[in-house]
């Protein structure tokens, strides 16, 4: 049998072999590692580096301290995510809100037999300080809105009930139909202002329709734990 030398050659080019090899195990092991997020050093208040950091106890979202505390004293919600840390109140004119069922009629799209009736009244008035044309004249407006009778659209219809107390559900503005400026107008809050029609028709059926609304609610601090505030003997 022949006898094999190693050369200095063949060591070397061995050596950058395990090199290499080395060099490709940690490049796949750095892929394979999950990337770390940045910390958020920006107050999305003032686009500026984070001053004094203050972190919402709710969402955990951060802020500059002297921020969202001049924030609050307008809204107190999130700017990021909407979430109430407080109640908030709207501009909404004084107005007229009753609730009422209809068990002779039924709405498309729900087993139940039974619709909830919410009926809003506004007059005419003088726009205050917190509207767009203080001490000009508004207009006022009648709307009504139909609900299931069932377990969720008499929540629905409650969580209104409390929103209506606040001043949110109308605001004074353009209207988004006419067109007309300085009216009451709706405030973000959709309503089902036909029975029948569907979506485009602002009718039912709508699957979503109830679940959108509760998410609406929400984002303006109105939620099912605020129940409390309204008893169901408000559906009369």
């Amino acid at each position: 049998m022949s006898e094999i030398k190693i050369t200095k050659g063949m060591i070397k080019e061995q050596t950058t072999k395990e090199q290499s090899d080395k060099i490709v195990a940690n490049q796949c092991q750095i892929e394979e590692e999950p990337m770390e997020v940045d910390e958020i050093v920006e107050c999305v208040i003032c686009m500026d580096i984070v001053q004094n950091k203050k972190t919402l106890e709710k969402c955990s979202h951060e802020f500059c301290k002297d921020c969202i505390e001049i924030q609050f004293k307008y809204r107190p919600q999130c700017p990021i995510c909407f979430t109430a840390y407080g109640k908030i109140t709207g501009t909404q004119p004084d107005g007229h809100m009753e609730i009422n069922r209809d068990k002779r009629q039924k709405l498309p799209g729900f087993v139940e037999k039974g619709l909830i009736r919410v009926y809003y009244s506004f007059s005419d008035g003088t726009q205050g300080d917190e509207h767009p044309n203080p001490g000009q004249r508004y207009y006022g407006t009648n709307r009504t809105g139909y609900l299931p009778d069932n377990e969720k659209g008499r929540i629905v219809a409650r969580l209104l009930r409390v929103a209506f107390n606040r001043k949110l559900v109308f605001t004074v503005g353009r209207s988004r139909t006419t067109g007309v400026d300085n009216c009451v107008t709706w405030n973000d809050i959709h309503h089902k202002t036909s029975i029948s029609g569907g979506p485009e028709n602002f009718g039912y059926p709508d699957p979503t329709f109830l679940d959108r609304v509760l998410e609406e609610l929400a984002a303006k601090g109105v939620t099912q734990d605020d129940l409390v505030e309204v008893s169901e003997d408000i559906i009369k």
